[in-house]
């Protein structure tokens, strides 16, 4: 619309002055058709014709002789005009038969355009005719075309644009549903759907949308699961997991590895391992895994938390690795059972060891004729029946063990009264007391609510640990066994005044085959805690002790009065 409104205001603007050109000429004709008397002395005022001329035709018309003399002016005195022989319009006429020339009059002081031609008689040039008119007319006329071209382009431009803009609204709105769908999806809300009305190619990018959408949805749906299960499969694992990346930092780590290094998940993020687990044999198992593609596997003990541990380097990929996965098994436990276990194989040697030789002597004495002596066999025997009893004590801890950790073991569930246990097991107790020099004192409940358990086995719980306050005490000891209760359990505590319990030896106590130091160790197999242990843990109860080495010990022990042992015959 531009282009074509130049191209009309130009169009209109020629045309005026070809119009105005040949008017001019024609009115130029005439003139000199008049005045051509004049020049042939039939009439002798030229500037009154000038005058008249110009008052009909509305044009300013003059009358230049050969030498360039204005003859008549109809707006000047010609007396008082400079010649014009020099105009370029006049020089044009004379040379070529018509002349043409636009430019400002300072006469007029306006912009005019004049045409002259020759005044001929017979073949031969007289004089000059000129008409001249202003070319404002021409200029309105052509600011008219202009301001009506403007106002149209500038109407259909704004018509093009509105349709345009509705036009766009209406071809874009599938686009742009497209667009927050898109958005929506990437702020995670897949369950997106747009709808179709149209079969063109916007219709077809929104089916080709919505079978993305769902699948989208059901592949992350799909991704959401299997990453639920390995989160509960990692978060369940009792042995660490970490993967990391190409570079050896950590990518992923589950809930084992925290306890074993004490850090959280978010401490761990994107460092390298050896800033976790602060060992450099992890570090070079698994870059030695990272660059071989090899599984490795190093055992070490963290400098964290003072825990044994085995850890594996397995590559994740193949060809190009992705990464690799660290497992870390916590081995402290089973280090400290085959420990243990090689320390009772040796304890229980020894102690088998010293009854069997000290029997073994004893017979072959009495077989060397001390039988005929008969004091010195009386105390043999009495030597080798206690020497007996010892032994059978330790098969039978062993075998009550054994059948714990089988679960061959039964309880026979009845109403128990524990204060009266305790004062059965006093009064068992005392006679090894006062051998000991150590009293034994109870402090029992007035009220003591029954409990549902194991007689036999509550007893041999208690006498294990009545024992062990006699036999940890020193002489002139005392040992309070008390009772208390509660809304909710019944609670007995055995309180020593003896040698009690190292700070380290302390957390390891109830466990299986443990035997503190040397000045605890003397006699017994290191079983009778823990067999009290699983006795208590087995009614449902629990078992504790606190202790302060040279300060003596109290152990307690609480059994539920509510409590799920309702039959009268238990496997634990």
């Amino acid at each position: 619309m531009g282009i074509l409104g130049i191209y009309l205001t130009n169009f209109a603007r020629i045309t005026q002055l070809d119009n105005l050109r040949s008017h001019l000429e024609k009115e130029a004709r005439v003139t000199a058709e008049a005045s051509l008397p004049a020049f042939l002395g039939q009439v002798s005022n030229l500037d009154v014709l000038a005058k008249k001329l110009g008052k009909e035709i509305d044009a300013r018309v003059t009358i230049i002789a050969l030498d360039g003399k204005v003859m008549g002016d109809s707006e000047e005195d010609p007396s008082i005009m400079e010649n014009h022989a020099t105009r370029p319009e006049v020089k044009e006429a004379l040379s070529s038969g018509r002349g043409e020339s636009t430019r400002y009059s300072t006469t007029v002081g306006q912009q005019m355009m004049y045409v002259a031609v020759p005044i001929t008689n017979q073949g031969k040039v007289t004089g000059v005719a000129r008409v001249s008119l202003t070319l404002v007319a021409v200029e309105n006329s052509v600011g008219h075309v202009t301001l009506v071209v403007s106002l149209a382009t500038l109407s259909t431009a704004m018509l093009a644009m509105l349709a345009a803009f509705l036009i766009a609204r209406v071809t874009t709105r599938p686009i742009r549903e497209i667009t927050r769908a898109a958005r929506r999806i990437a702020a995670g809300e897949l369950e997106q759907k747009i709808a179709v009305g149209t079969r063109d190619e916007t219709g077809q990018l929104a089916r080709a949308f919505n079978e993305m959408s769902l699948n989208l949805n059901k592949l992350v749906g799909e991704i959401s699961i299997e990453k639920t299960k390995l989160t509960t499969i990692l978060g369940a694992m009792a042995d660490g997991v970490v993967m990391t990346d190409t570079e050896g930092k950590i990518v992923l780590a589950n809930k084992a590895v925290e306890k074993l290094f004490h850090l959280r998940q978010d401490e761990m993020a994107a460092k390298p391992v050896i800033e976790a687990v602060l060992d450099h044999e992890v570090d070079e198992a698994l870059k030695l895994c990272l660059r071989t593609g090899q599984q490795q596997t190093v055992q070490f003990e963290s400098g964290i938390t003072k825990r044994f541990l085995r850890a594996i380097a397995v590559p994740i990929g193949e060809g190009k690795l992705a990464g690799a996965l660290l497992l870390f098994q916590d081995l402290t436990e089973l280090r400290s059972i085959q420990t243990m276990r090689r320390e009772l194989v040796g304890n229980i040697s020894h102690d088998l060891r010293t009854p069997i030789a000290g029997i073994k002597a004893m017979v072959e004495t009495l077989r060397d004729g001390a039988i005929d002596d008969k004091e010195a066999a009386g105390d043999f025997l009495a030597r080798i029946d206690s020497e007996v009893d010892r032994l059978t004590q330790m098969v039978s801890e062993l075998t009550e063990l054994s059948h714990i950790e089988t679960g061959r073991a039964e309880l026979r569930i009845a109403p128990v009264d524990l204060n009266r246990l305790m004062e059965e097991v006093i009064a068992q107790m005392n006679p090894l007391a006062l051998k000991q020099q150590v009293s034994i004192a109870a402090v029992l409940a007035a009220t003591l609510p029954m409990v549902r358990a194991d007689k036999d086995r509550i007893r041999q719980a208690v006498i294990n640990l009545v024992h062990n306050a006699i036999k940890f005490n020193h002489p002139g000891g005392r040992i309070t066994v008390s009772t208390r209760s509660d809304e909710e359990s019944v609670t007995v505590d055995i309180s020593d005044t003896g040698t009690g319990i190292s700070a380290e030896d302390l957390p390891h106590i109830f466990e299986r085959f443990y035997k503190a130091d040397k000045s605890r160790s003397q006699g017994g197999s290191g079983l009778g805690l823990a067999i009290a242990k699983h006795t208590i843990q087995a009614h449902g109860g629990k078992i504790c002790v606190q202790s302060e080495e040279g300060k003596g010990s109290t152990f307690s022990f609480s059994m539920p009065l509510k409590t799920n042992l309702n039959t009268d015959n238990i496997k634990i």
